[in-house]
C-alpha cells in the first residue's frame, strides 16, 4: 500500500501544475529565482539524480537568492508523468506559497520514518 504522504505529494504537484504554479527546467527556474511578484519562485524541487553541474548551479542560485531548496528522491520520468509531460524534468520551481507549504509538509512526512509500534 502506498504511503498517504506520497499520494498527497503527487496530488499537490498535479494541482499546482494545473493551476500554472510550477516552472519546469533549470534555466527557467534559475531566471525566475531573482524575480519578485506572482512569478517569484518560493520553493525549488531538485531530483537527486540530477547531474553535479545542475545541482551546483541550483544550489548556488537558491543560496544567493535565499530560496528554499529540497532534493527529492523521485524518478524524473515519473515526475514528468505526474506533471503531464513527455520529458523528464530535473528541476521544478513552485511559485505559490500555499502549494509550496503543502508540498513541503508532504515531503516532511515522507522523509520522516514512521514510529515503530511496541
Amino acid at each position: 500500500m502506498e504511503n498517504k504522504a506520497l499520494t498527497r505529494f503527487r496530488g499537490m504537484l498535479g494541482f499546482a501544475m494545473r493551476a500554472g504554479k510550477i516552472l519546469i527546467g533549470t534555466d527557467l527556474v534559475c531566471s525566475a529565482l531573482s524575480k519578485k511578484g506572482s512569478c517569484a519562485v518560493v520553493t525549488v524541487l531538485l531530483c537527486d539524480s540530477a547531474s553535479d553541474g545542475t545541482k551546483k548551479k541550483i544550489y548556488n542560485k537558491c543560496e544567493f537568492y535565499a530560496k528554499e531548496l529540497r532534493e527529492i528522491g523521485i524518478d524524473p520520468t515519473e515526475l514528468g508523468r505526474l506533471l503531464g509531460k513527455t520529458y523528464s524534468p530535473m528541476v521544478l520551481g513552485i511559485t505559490d506559497a500555499g502549494f509550496a507549504d503543502e508540498i513541503r509538509k508532504a515531503l516532511d512526512s515522507i522523509e520522516q520514518p514512521f514510529p515503530e509500534k511496541s
